[in-house]
C-alpha cells in the first residue's frame, strides 16, 4: 500500500507578475503625471491623483482575475481577498478596534522615542483642546479614508495569499518590500520625507513598510479579513501622521518627518518591539499553522 504524495502549494509566479506589471505601471503613469504636471506634491490636483492611484493595486487585481479566470469566480476571489471573512464576526470586530488603535498608539510611543533622543519636544501642557478637535476632524472623514485605503489593501490582500507557499515569514517581507517600493514615484519626489535624498527617501520608507506591512498582515491573517487592515491603514494615514503637529514640535534636524513620523526611525524602533512581542508569544506561529 503507497503512501499518497503531499504537495505543497507553489506560488503562482504568472499571475504574480501580471498582477506586479499591472499595479507598477498604474502608479508610476500616476507619478510621472504628478512630475510633468509641475512636481508639487501639495497641489489640488496632485491630490487627485494621489488618491487616484491608491486604486492601481486594485485595477492589478481586477485585470489579472479577469485574464486568468479568478473574476469568473468572485465569491472565492471575494473570500481569498479576506472581502468575505472566514472567522467569527466577533473576531473580526475585535481585531478591527485593534486595527484602529494601532497606528495612533505606535505614534504616540514613536514620539515618546524621538523626545527622549532629542528629535521632538512636546507641548507643555499638551494641547488637549487641540488634539480633541484633530480627533473628531479626521474620524469626522475616516469613512472616506478607508474607502481610499481599501484600493491598496485588496490589491496586497490578493498578492499575500499568493506567497504563503514561500513561507508566512517571506511571504511578509516579500509584501512589504513590494509595498514600499510601489510608493517610490511619490516619496522620490519628497511626498513622505522632505529633504531626504530620493533614494534614501525610498529606502526609508521600504523598512517601515515592511515593519508596518508584517502588523498589518497579522491583523489580516488572524481575523480571515481584509477590514482590520483597512482601518488600521486608514488610522496611520489619518490619525497618527497628524499627531506631530497637534503635539509638539520637532528638533532642528534637516529632516523633521524621519524624526518624528511612524514611517520614521522611532516608528521602526516601536513596531520593531511590537513585532517582537508578537513572535515571541507565539502569534506569528499560529498563523503559521
Amino acid at each position: 500500500m503507497t503512501t499518497p504524495t503531499l504537495h505543497r502549494p507553489a506560488v503562482p509566479w504568472p499571475r504574480v507578475a501580471a498582477f506586479l506589471a499591472i499595479t507598477f505601471s498604474g502608479i508610476w503613469a500616476a507619478g510621472a503625471v504628478v512630475w510633468f504636471g509641475g512636481g508639487d506634491l501639495h497641489s489640488d490636483s496632485a491630490a487627485a491623483i494621489l488618491m487616484i492611484a491608491m486604486y492601481t493595486p486594485t485595477l492589478g487585481v481586477l485585470v489579472t482575475a479577469t485574464a486568468t479566470g479568478e473574476l469568473r469566480r468572485p465569491r472565492d476571489l471575494l473570500k481569498e481577498t479576506g472581502v468575505r471573512s472566514s472567522r467569527s464576526l466577533p473576531r473580526v470586530a475585535g481585531l478591527t478596534l485593534a486595527g484602529l488603535l494601532l497606528a495612533p498608539l505606535l505614534a504616540l510611543a514613536a514620539l515618546a522615542v524621538s523626545s527622549a533622543a532629542g528629535g521632538f519636544a512636546f507641548h507643555e501642557p499638551l494641547p488637549l483642546g487641540s488634539l480633541a478637535g484633530m480627533l473628531a476632524s479626521q474620524l469626522l472623514i475616516f469613512p472616506l479614508g478607508m474607502v481610499l485605503t481599501f484600493g491598496e489593501e485588496f490589491g496586497w490582500s490578493y498578492l499575500l495569499p499568493k506567497l504563503l507557499p514561500l513561507g508566512l515569514g517571506r511571504g511578509l517581507l516579500i509584501s512589504g518590500v513590494i509595498w514600499g517600493v510601489f510608493h517610490a514615484p511619490f516619496t522620490l519626489q519628497g511626498y513622505h520625507y522632505p529633504g531626504m535624498p530620493g533614494a534614501l527617501a525610498v529606502l526609508a520608507f521600504t523598512i517601515a513598510s515592511v515593519l508596518f506591512g508584517a502588523l498589518l498582515g497579522w491583523l489580516r491573517l488572524a481575523a480571515g479579513s481584509i477590514w482590520p487592515a483597512v482601518v488600521a491603514h486608514a488610522a496611520a494615514n489619518l490619525i497618527a501622521s497628524a499627531f506631530p503637529a497637534v503635539l509638539g514640535t520637532p528638533g532642528s534636524a534637516a529632516v523633521p518627518a524621519f524624526h518624528t513620523s511612524l514611517s520614521g526611525w522611532p516608528g521602526w524602533v516601536v513596531m520593531a518591539v511590537l513585532l517582537g512581542v508578537l513572535i515571541v508569544t507565539g502569534q506569528f506561529r499560529k498563523l503559521a499553522v
